[in-house]
């Protein structure tokens, strides 16, 4: 089919090279590399390498855009990590339909960040999308879906690579679901949510939680996304890049740097009382302006107050 594609970074070239193997893309729209400090230029790159004719935009309905998305009198738009809201101007250009490709199982996980926020939530599956476009994020009919489990133990940055092998399948399924015909399955409006962009100040450790909850944010929060963090009594940042639960409990007061034991560094969390306060060991850690290292190396001292 004729085709526009629409995305960003890796993810957005990912996908970009098997749908050209596959369908006419006679447009390439991404957000300059600068764009939100990102400095990713897999699509740009990848489209020059491919001869495809590439345009930048912060939004797609830009008055140098439309006229170029109009020119080309795509069947299909594609857009997988197109980081701003396509409007409805833009929606209608396609004579079949506009499709994108969501990191997650919706209708739940609509919007910004569902790979972390499930490992955060501590859910054991998530998936793709692929779905018809309308005006609101995330919430057309679905073309197709796939499931990608979450182990226990795994983290954000395993569950992106596997994410990302799952990428090009499902929007070829999707585009052949189109192509022949078939129609989409309206979103079920229970279990429907939706979540905002993760910053800094939302992946901050907050000691007084269970085991649990802190090894699911640390994990959600694993390279390469923004890192879990807290802060000495210097009020130096420390990042923790890695981490598990503790064979034996260590309890305390929560955020205090108990032990080195269990190949890392024990710090208690949670009430000392209460079930499931078994403490958490960190295994690499970086002091922020530093190199990541051992935790070990990185919290030498004990008795230190991480708050």
């Amino acid at each position: 089919m004729r085709t526009v594609f629409l995305g960003y970074g890796e993810i957005g070239a990912t996908v970009l090279g098997p749908l050209t193997e596959h369908h006419e893309v006679v447009a390439v729209l991404t957000h300059r590399p600068s764009y939100a400090g990102l400095g990713e230029d897999h699509v740009v790159k990848l489209a020059e390498k491919l001869g495809l004719p590439v345009h930048f935009a912060r939004h797609a309905d830009e008055p140098q855009v439309l006229p170029v998305l109009r020119q080309a009198a795509p069947e299909v738009l594609v857009s997988t990590n197109w980081r701003t809201r396509i409007s409805e101007t833009v929606l209608r250009i396609p004579s079949r339909c506009p499709v994108n490709v969501h990191d997650a199982l919706l209708p739940g996980y609509a919007g910004f960040g569902a790979v972390n926020w499930t490992i955060r939530n501590g859910e054991t599956r998530t998936g793709l999308t692929a779905h018809v476009m309308d005006p609101e994020l995330d919430t057309g009919p679905v073309l197709h879906s796939v499931v990608v489990p979450i182990g226990d133990d795994e983290t954000a940055g395993s569950v992106y690579a596997a994410m990302l092998r799952a990428y090009p399948g499902a929007v070829l399924t999707a585009l052949d679901r189109v192509a022949h015909g078939e129609q989409p399955v309206p979103q079920p409006t229970t279990g429907s949510s939706f979540y905002h962009r993760i910053t800094e100040a939302d992946t901050r450790i907050d000691w007084s939680l269970s085991t649990t909850r802190l090894f699911n944010l640390i994990r959600a929060q694993s390279d390469p996304f923004l890192n879990a963090w807290c802060t000495a009594a210097d009020g130096r940042k420390l990042y923790v890049k890695r981490a598990k639960r503790p064979v034996r409990a260590y309890r305390g007061t929560p955020g205090r740097v108990v032990r080195h034991a269990e190949g890392g560094v024990a710090v208690s969390c949670g009430p000392s009382w209460a079930p499931g306060s078994d403490g958490i060991i960190l295994l690499e850690a970086q002091w922020e302006g530093d190199r990541p290292g051992p935790a070990e190396k990185v919290l030498p001292r004990l008795g230190v107050q991480l708050t």
